[in-house]
């Protein structure tokens, strides 16, 4: 199931599924909704998506009412969460999935929003977006990185194909403190990329599946786990860092389940806060836990908590080419 794209003059509804970090953030709000409205779209904010109630924005019961009355909303065509969190998880026995069936949206967030990402698509079959949250790269300084915005707009309001996804020339993960407002001061350093490795053998189609790799852990054991068997699995590490060795005994967890030998292809992207020593010590870990499969690899792409970064919509088909250093998104996301 497909949402309707999104077009200039329609309405982005603004939730906060997990985390809101109140009024010392409230200028990364104001920048993300400034760069929307530039893009000719209207923005409408849940009623509880600006509260702050320590560790999430608000109880689980108004963040999922929040959520509701956006999909119900008719002006509505699109949501986008502010941030992430880590506790998206609390929505999912109070979600309506009758409901968010009905009404078939654009919903984008990344990192904890993969809950949500997942959750919906496997409860509804609805495609959904793992993409900038409004807090992220819709409010960089001094504006949105045209990489990100450029594959975000293509997502969200072209009825056609993404194609053929190109590195970014450049990536950041500078910190610059929000509370401090730091990030308004001047652009994040840029570092130029080294382009994405391509890694294992062949080429593959299937259905992309995935997130963040802390967050995936929420969905294990649960009735909103994906079935894999036509998967293309995309990681991505949050800023808490896990080390290459967390990674490999959590990949490790995948292939004792029947994971690996399951899915078509895997996609991972740079992570957050690594030495050039902590990614190559990924890469091994990446090639030691797949060894067993012929499935198509590639890493350190652009998605993720570094920046800019491209959106992938989950549910979508995708193929990657090894040899000829390919990797598209082949189906249309939106109607």
């Amino acid at each position: 199931m497909k949402p309707q794209r999104l077009s200039k003059g329609d309405t982005v509804g603004v939730v906060s599924p997990s985390w809101y970090g109140g009024e010392a953030f409230d200028h990364r709000i104001e920048c993300g909704v400034a760069h929307l409205r530039g893009l000719g779209f209207n923005v409408k904010i849940a009623p509880h998506a600006l509260n702050c109630a320590g560790h999430v924005s608000d109880t689980p019961e108004n963040r999922a009412a929040d959520l509701h009355a956006m999909f119900a909303d008719p002006e509505v065509r699109a949501i986008i969460a502010t941030i992430g969190g880590d506790h998206s998880c609390h929505l999912l026995p109070l979600l309506d999935w009758d409901l968010i069936r009905a009404n078939p949206k654009i919903f984008m967030g990344f990192s904890d929003n993969t809950v949500l990402n997942v959750a919906i698509w496997t409860q509804t079959g609805l495609i959904t977006f793992n993409g900038p949250t409004l807090m992220t790269d819709w409010a960089e300084y001094p504006k949105m990185p045209e990489y990100s915005e450029r594959y975000a707009l293509r997502a969200l309001c072209e009825v056609k194909p993404l194609g053929v996804i190109e590195p970014s020339e450049w990536w950041t993960e500078e910190y610059l403190d929000w509370k401090k407002k730091e990030d308004l001061t001047r652009p994040r350093r840029r570092q130029r990329s080294e382009g994405w490795s391509w890694l294992g053998s062949g080429r593959a189609q299937g259905v992309l599946i995935g997130g963040c790799l802390e967050s995936m852990q929420h969905l294990r054991g649960t009735p909103y786990w994906p079935e894999w068997e036509e998967g293309i699995l995309f990681l991505e590490t949050s800023e808490e860092k896990p080390a290459p060795t967390k990674v490999d005994s959590i990949l490790m967890d995948y292939e004792n389940m029947g994971m690996l030998g399951q899915i078509r292809g895997l996609l991972f992207a740079r992570p957050y806060g690594y030495s050039a020593e902590e990614r190559r010590q990924l890469r091994e870990v990446i090639m030691e836990r797949t060894q067993r499969y012929d499935f198509p690899i590639v890493t350190d792409m652009d998605f993720g908590h570094t920046s800019p970064i491209f959106t992938l919509p989950v549910g979508c088909r995708a193929s990657i080419n090894i040899e000829d250093r390919r990797f598209a998104i082949v189906e249309a996301a939106v109607s």
